[in-house]
């Protein structure tokens, strides 16, 4: 499973739209709620000047109603992302005046096969 495919299973069962880097500031018509993600990898763990492992940086984004009391949801994301196998995310509230934002940043590995495939 890719690691895309990992955080959309993990963030799925809250209901609410996950795309990958999607910017939804041009859109007319935004969901109350919504994740959005990117992610980064390089090699790591090289022996042989060859990486046994890729590692991932990923940046979560959740956006909600500035009314809304969301910490609950934030401690439930971060344990839906660590039981997905990413490491206990780094959480900071980037709210404004427009809404709720929370961004959640997280790693995990992927071994590398010795043929350079992951």
């Amino acid at each position: 499973m890719s690691v895309e495919s990992r955080i959309v299973a993990a963030l799925a069962p809250f209901g609410d739209p996950i795309e990958a880097a999607l910017l939804y500031a041009a859109a007319q018509d935004l969901p109350p709620r919504y994740y959005t993600f990117s992610c980064s990898s390089s090699g790591d763990d090289f022996g042989d000047d060859e990486p046994d492992c890729e590692r991932w940086q990923v940046s979560i984004h959740f956006f909600a109603p500035l009314d809304e009391n969301v910490v609950k949801r934030v401690k439930k994301t971060k344990s839906a992302l660590f039981r997905a196998g990413f490491t206990w995310p780094r959480c900071e509230d980037a709210s404004d005046q427009d809404g709720r934002h929370f961004v959640f940043e997280c790693e995990t590995v992927e071994e590398v096969e010795p043929d350079g495939e992951i």
